[in-house]
């Protein structure tokens, strides 16, 4: 094959990568003396006019790691695409030279520069998802993540009228291979899947158990497992929601532990605050504290407001011990209010869960200062004009948390229309904050909402 002119233009230099439906050779541009990727497809291939797409999806993009379009031939048996030819090499080469796995500020740096490459794809005027994360689709040149193979990829548009599969077993996200429409989440999952190949030196899979795989990944930090294994969730809306929001965990692990060596211990506050009144504030604040409690994380809860729905609680309960302005009930420890300047000092409270009721103009300052924050709002129709406002008061705030209650997963699907791109979470119910037993799902929920602690 080597040397061959093809097109009466190109001398082939070597065969690149080969694949059920297309063949990719590196080529010499005679005249130019420049080097292109030629994509060779044959006609009679089922998915012919669907590889096709990728060369009207790559004539509109211009971004640096993403290879140019330069001309589309065709003769009787094959179509030819010429790219530009993006020179490094895969992950999977790399990992194969290197003999062992990424070191894992090497593993985020890729994982968020692929991630701006797929907002890139979202921020068109007709977003693209792409649908095929995989290793030998990515191309590393000087640390520089470059993304090839646009051969799955497509516009809402596109899918809608898709009869078929793609993807790649061991990294492709299950939706691709149901009825359900693929969107960003499916992209996060592939997301997912790298950070897994490249932090586990081998490609997922899901018909192993959770124990078994974080085996993998015992060189990770428990942050970097946490956002892999959300990742990977099976059912779409239990991943991040957005790629802009798993951009910002990433570059959060970073943050927290720029140097590599363990993190020093501070004291963490969460703030929890709802949109209106009987929205659940209470109920999440008492589910959050009892959760790190149970999993050794020494949280108290402290009531910011005036409800008094505390005191109302604990004299419903006889015999509960308080030691300098500090009650116990089950998992749940409490500050209670003269307690917070009288007795404490910062260090004895390393995280604390702060309920601030209703968020309002008076305690908004005080409630951006939480290194977490969480607000509450519903869906209804009579819910939705007091959550408009909150919006109105957060609309130059970042690092906020939504959170819905009392509402199914077709309501939430429906809301998060409307978010444009903000972290939002359903929260799971269960009835006894206090007291509540072993659930996945809630726990899930719980960790990614106090990511960090």
């Amino acid at each position: 094959m080597a040397d061959q002119i093809w097109l009466n233009k190109y001398r082939i230099i070597k065969l690149l990568g080969r694949g059920g439906s297309a063949e990719v050779y590196l080529a010499e541009h005679i005249k130019l003396k420049t080097l292109r990727a030629i994509k060779r497809i044959r006609k009679d291939n089922i998915l012919h006019e669907q590889l096709l797409s990728e060369a009207y999806i790559l004539k509109n993009l211009k971004h640096s790691c993403i290879p140019v379009i330069y001309d589309f031939e065709e003769d009787e048996n094959n179509s030819y695409i010429i790219e530009q030819y993006i020179e490094g090499v895969s992950l999977t080469v790399l990992k194969e030279q290197q003999y062992l796995k990424f070191k894992e500020n090497l593993i985020i740096d890729f994982a968020i520069q692929i991630c701006d490459l797929l907002l890139y794809l979202y921020s068109l005027d007709n977003p693209i998802l792409y649908l095929d994360l995989k290793p030998d689709n990515i191309i590393i040149m000087d640390q520089t993540v470059k993304l090839i193979d646009f051969g799955a990829s497509g516009s809402k548009e596109q899918l809608k009228e898709r009869t078929f599969s793609v993807g790649t077993k061991g990294y492709a996200a299950p939706e691709l291979y149901t009825v359900n429409m693929p969107d960003e989440r499916t992209d996060i999952y592939g997301i997912g899947s790298l950070l897994f190949y490249m932090a586990a030196g081998r490609s997922y899979d899901r018909q192993l158990s959770k124990k078994i795989q974080r085996k993998f990944l015992k060189h990770c930090s428990k942050a970097l497992q946490h956002i892999i294994f959300q990742n990977l969730r099976y059912n779409p809306f239990l991943r991040y929601s957005s790629v802009f929001i798993l951009k910002n965990k990433l570059s959060g692990i970073n943050r927290k532990n720029p140097t590599g060596n363990s993190p020093t211990t501070k004291p963490l506050s969460i703030a929890v605050a709802g949109t209106q009144h009987r929205i659940g504030v209470t109920h999440l604040a008492i589910l959050i504290t009892t959760y790190l409690n149970k999993y050794g994380k020494n949280a108290f809860y402290m009531e910011k407001n005036d409800s008094g729905h505390i005191l109302k609680v604990l004299n419903r309960y006889q015999n509960i011990k308080t030691i300098n302005g500090i009650c116990r009930l089950f998992h749940c420890k409490i500050i209670l209010e003269y307690a917070a300047n009288d007795f404490l000092k910062e260090e004895d409270c390393p995280v604390t869960v702060m309920d601030y009721a209703t968020l309002h103009t008076k305690n908004l300052e005080e409630f951006l200062e939480a290194d977490i924050k969480l607000v509450i709002s519903g869906a209804k129709e009579w819910e939705l004009e007091a959550a408009e406002e909150v919006l109105k008061l957060l609309r130059d705030e970042k690092n906020i948390k939504f959170l819905f209650n009392f509402l199914d997963g077709n309501q939430y699907r429906s809301i998060l229309k409307h978010m444009d791109r903000l972290d939002c979470q359903r929260i799971p119910y269960e009835p006894n904050p206090f007291t509540w037993k072993n659930n996945e799902y809630l726990e899930d929920f719980i960790k990614n909402i106090a990511d960090g602690v």
